[in-house]
C-alpha cells in the first residue's frame, strides 16, 4: 500500500509531463553589437542579423534550443567581418496566462574572422502565445569574440 503511494505521484508526473512536450521552429530578427580588436584594427558597431532554432518543450517551465545565427556579415576599415555560430541552450520560462519570462544559458561555437571558439551566452526575455504561434522579444549577451550582445525579435511555430 505504502508503494502504491509513492508510484502514483511519480508516475502522474511524468505523464503530466510527457502531455505537455512539444517541438517547436523558430526564426529571430537579430540587432547585435560587436567589437573587433586585432593588431590592424580597434572598432565597435552594430549589425543586423538572423537566427533559425528547433526547439523541444520539456515542461511548461523547461525547454531545450538549437539552432544558427548569423549575427554580422560586412566590411569595415578594409576589413571582411563576419560572425556566425551554431547554439544550443537550455531555457526555463515562468509562464503567466499566455505570457512568460524566461532566462536561457547556452553554449555556442562561434566562427568569426578572428577565429573559432566555443563560448557560452546567456539572455532574458518575455513572449506571448497565441495558439500555436509565439512572440518573444530577448536581450542576450555572449562571451564570444566579435559579438557582444543582441536584441532579438523571435516567432516560434509549437506543434
Amino acid at each position: 500500500m505504502k508503494l502504491n503511494k509513492l508510484i502514483l505521484p511519480i508516475a502522474a508526473v511524468f505523464f503530466i509531463t510527457q502531455a505537455q512536450a512539444n517541438p517547436y521552429i523558430g526564426a529571430s530578427y537579430l540587432y547585435s553589437e560587436y567589437q573587433v580588436k586585432n593588431e590592424d584594427t580597434d572598432f565597435t558597431d552594430e549589425n543586423s542579423g538572423y537566427n533559425l532554432y528547433i526547439g523541444y518543450q520539456l515542461h511548461p517551465m523547461f525547454a531545450i534550443e538549437a539552432g544558427y545565427a548569423d549575427f554580422v556579415d560586412t566590411h569595415k576599415d578594409f576589413e571582411h567581418v563576419y560572425s556566425d555560430a551554431w547554439l544550443t541552450s537550455a531555457k526555463v520560462m515562468l509562464p503567466i496566462t499566455i505570457f512568460d519570462l524566461y532566462g536561457r544559458v547556452g553554449v555556442g561555437h562561434f566562427q568569426t574572422n578572428l577565429g573559432d571558439t566555443n563560448d557560452i551566452y546567456y539572455g532574458t526575455g518575455t513572449g506571448v502565445k497565441l495558439g500555436p504561434v509565439r512572440v518573444a522579444l530577448e536581450y542576450t549577451m555572449y562571451e564570444a569574440k566579435v559579438i557582444e550582445d543582441s536584441f532579438s525579435l523571435s516567432a516560434e511555430f509549437h506543434f
